[in-house]
């Protein structure tokens, strides 16, 4: 016991020391602070959170303050108690809930209060002293001082499933969220203590040849329509499925875009805890129960860059013999997470089989120059029949969003994140529109669940007098169509490894203009010029429509055949890809050996 109460105390002082250089003054505690396993603390948009003396939270508990949180001397929490002082708004039906931004309002918890298990508190909620709330409340508004809160209710029991008369397989379920799969026709469902619960035997395929196809794990953060996600979806719908599948491992608990395609392709989606630092630990113990409840996957795919390394140790110690990760980007600058990414990416080569990469400069990044003969240039293959531009086409995006012919529009596709470099793209926009004052500027893509950068974008775009100049389109399964009403695109990112959506406007034929901190290697059909990311915005303004009204490349129509040209059609890449996995198997398991050389640009 003495031992359990040690580990905790030590493990609770590197949690603090973590969350002090991440989060400095935006997060102050007194004496005695301590909390137990899966604490978890997020500040965000300023927001500080503010803890007593000898505050005591279990296993569990989270805060989370875009406000402020406040909570006194001597109280102490249950098991997965979590407190938010923020709300999604959700008042307009035409706009998704995420894209509608938040409300705020802090919360207090006084002195000596006791918050029992699963309780939730919500913005707004200020409760007094001496309080105890029962297990499994939810307090959203005053609670006085000196009470005691329960929940009265009464249960109501329903089934939730029936098994098909004469069944004997598992009984089909709706989505399982958690650590879980979601199959096509069956649910499984993994507990990770050691566990398992309603495993459907029938619905495992071995990697045995004659036993049904090679079914690849690829690791991912979220099956939405990002660049490496939307590469190995066009990778799932065009190699022989009767032969390699794919199936997802994820580390977000909501549906994403690719999910329902996946299922409706034989894919499975499984799910675990997210990959920050304060979960490391528990995702190597979840991976690690999951690969030997699931024997079946003998290649495993990683798409999760330095953080590939927790997965690909556990699967390498459990006699994986195909582990491929694959560099998708290059980092520049210097924050908190940087310690981490040059930690894990310097430990990730031992227990790799196989490297690949988008773009020279992203293989050097995480395998480092030493290794730049092992890694294998996978391309960022599309179907390039889909790009083709056509004029009707053009006309018709364009009278969807009624904007005319002869009006310049000047596209982006990215999701809003910092690297994106979305901040300096609508200072370069507004730039633009002074010239052109009939321009617009077409913004695809989403963020994360919060979507905080899109808001304040968006904010800064009002502010400038942008409100009707800039379309935020959010996450389309259109990109291919919405780029044919396109005039330019542009792509002023602080760090890239080769973009995918560079591969695409490019096959749609628009002059693309890039920063020079995006490798020059994406560059498939000499309709790319680079401008200084130390470039004023005028001056970034000025060369976009230079180039618009003088692309190298004329006829955008020629622009499918440039980039199969260049090798990134989707037909030969996924026939290449296939025969990769078939035939790095058979060499792991003593067969034939790989037909793919190390270094080959696919």
């Amino acid at each position: 016991m003495i031992l359990i109460k040690v580990w905790y105390r030590f493990t609770g002082l590197m949690l603090k020391a973590l969350y002090r250089a991440i989060y400095g003054r935006h997060m102050r505690w007194g004496r005695g602070f301590h909390m137990r396993r899966g604490f978890q603390a997020t500040v965000e948009n300023g927001g500080v959170i503010t803890l007593g003396d000898n505050v005591f939270f279990n296993n569990g508990c989270g805060l989370h303050a875009r406000k402020s949180i406040t909570i006194g001397d001597e109280t102490i929490f249950g098991e997965n108690v979590h407190v938010y002082d923020h709300n999604h708004r959700f008042a307009d039906p035409t706009i998704a809930i995420k894209d509608q931004g938040y409300s705020e309002a802090p919360v207090t918890i006084g002195r000596h209060c006791w918050i029992g298990s699963n309780v939730t508190i919500l913005k707004g909620a200020h409760i007094g002293d001496n309080t105890v709330i029962g297990a499994g409340c939810v307090i959203s508004g005053d609670i006085p001082a000196d009470s005691v809160v329960r929940m009265d209710a009464a249960l109501s029991v329903t089934p939730i499933r029936r098994k098909a008369a004469g069944s004997s397989g598992a009984a089909v379920s709706g989505e399982v969220i958690g650590t879980s799969v979601v199959a096509s026709d069956s649910i499984e469902s993994v507990g990770f203590g050691g566990a398992e619960s309603g495993l459907a035997s029938d619905s495992i395929e071995s990697n045995v040849p004659g036993d049904g196809p090679v079914r690849v794990l690829v690791l991912d953060t979220v099956m939405d329509r990002g660049g490496a996600e939307t590469m190995m979806m066009n990778y799932l719908r065009h190699m022989d499925r009767s032969k390699v599948t794919y199936d997802f491992l994820v580390n977000r608990d909501y549906h994403a875009a690719y999910e329902d395609e996946i299922e409706r392709l034989g894919g499975r989606i499984y799910r675990m805890c997210p990959m920050y630092p304060q979960y490391f630990g528990r995702y190597k113990k979840e991976f690690r129960e999951f690969l030997k409840a699931h024997p079946e996957y003998r290649i495993i795919h990683s798409n999760l860059e330095e953080r590939s390394y927790f997965g690909l140790r556990e699967a390498y110690k459990l006699g994986v013999p195909v582990r491929i990760a694959h560099a998708h980007n290059r980092p520049v600058g210097f924050d908190v997470k940087s310690v981490f990414r040059e930690y894990f990416r310097l430990r990730l080569p031992r227990y790799v089989t196989h490297m690949f990469a988008c773009g020279e400069e992203a293989g050097d990044w995480l395998f480092g120059v030493k290794n730049r003969g092992r890694v294998i240039q996978q391309r960022n293959a599309i179907d390039t029949s889909l790009y083709r531009f056509d004029p009707a086409v053009r006309a018709e995006v364009r009278g969807e969003f009624g904007v005319k012919d002869s009006a310049f529009v000047l596209g982006h596709v990215g999701r809003f994140f910092p690297q994106k470099n979305h901040e300096f793209l609508i200072d370069i926009f507004a730039a633009l529109h002074k010239i052109r004052p009939d321009s617009e500027l077409w913004l695809v893509g989403g963020g994360e669940l919060n979507d905080e950068l899109k808001n304040r974008i968006r904010a800064k775009a009002d502010g400038l007098g942008l409100h009707d100049a800039v379309r935020f389109l959010g996450v389309r399964s259109d990109v291919n169509r919405i780029m044919q009403g396109m005039d330019s695109f542009i792509l002023p990112s602080l760090f890239e490894g080769l973009p995918f959506t560079m591969i695409e406007a490019q096959a749609s034929g628009l002059p693309c203009t890039i920063s020079d901190r995006v490798p020059k290697q994406c560059d498939v059909t000499g309709n790319v010029q680079i401008v200084p990311l130390a470039a004023n915005p005028d001056e970034w303004a000025k060369r976009v429509l230079a180039q618009a009204a003088a692309p190298k490349i004329a006829d955008r129509t020629q622009g499918p055949e440039l980039v199969t040209k260049a090798g990134f059609d989707i037909t030969k890449n996924a026939a290449w890809l296939q025969d990769f996995y078939l035939d790095a198997l058979a060499k792991a398991s003593g067969g034939d050996t790989v037909r793919v050389k190390a270094g080959d640009v696919r």
